[in-house]
């Protein structure tokens, strides 16, 4: 893990990098004939260096040694699969607050976890329940709250399902709407705390 991360600053900062950002950014968005039903798209961003690939299934693209590996050495990751435990204080585990709202087909509860990943579920109707989440479930929870905060909470109209509190500094605040462009990682971090109280 730690030779891994070494190397992924290495390739983030090295030349080759910025180079196929550059290149990246000169060329012209062109159409992409789909021939499959599953495109994938990959996006990696440090600072003002920022650069993304759609690999439609039988079309060829660019030479991009040093995207495709930094790809290769985050994707285990981003699916919750790690070397070893990446639990340290740095990056925190910031608390948050999950709250599901009452629908006529769900049941409302709030749930709480802080920064030692000790949880707690409050239930409709008064029951609650305590868990500690797993080296595991915390690591992955840092992973999908750095992702969902990497954008700007948005102002929406939709029905609210969900609303997240992340006590970050400042605070991020908003119904699940409001994540627009974070949808499948607001998605993935509320089943993995569901899943953790055996939702």
């Amino acid at each position: 893990m730690i030779r891994n991360l070494s190397r992924l600053r290495t390739i983030l900062t090295s030349e080759q990098f910025s180079k196929e950002v550059a290149d990246a950014a000169q060329r012209k968005p062109g159409t992409t004939e789909q021939v499959c039903s599953d495109l994938i798209t990959n996006e990696v961003t440090m600072g003002n260096l920022s650069m993304s690939q759609t690999e439609p299934c039988g079309v060829e693209s660019q030479q991009t040694p040093a995207f495709d590996e930094i790809v290769s050495i985050v994707a285990p990751a981003m699916t919750g699969n790690f070397d070893a435990p990446v639990e340290t204080t740095k990056p925190p585990l910031f608390p948050v607050r999950l709250e599901r709202m009452q629908l006529p087909n769900q049941a409302a509860y709030v749930i709480k976890v802080d920064a030692a990943g000790r949880g707690t579920i409050r239930l409709a109707g008064g029951g609650s329940k305590q868990r500690d989440l797993s080296v595991q479930q915390r690591d992955t929870l840092r992973l999908l709250i750095a992702r969902v905060i990497e954008e700007p909470v948005v102002p929406c109209t939709s029905t609210d399902h969900y609303r997240l509190d992340v006590a970050t500094e400042p605070a991020i605040s908003g119904p699940d709407c409001g994540f627009r462009e974070r949808q499948p990682d607001f998605g993935a971090l509320t089943v993995l705390l569901e899943d953790a109280f055996g939702l």
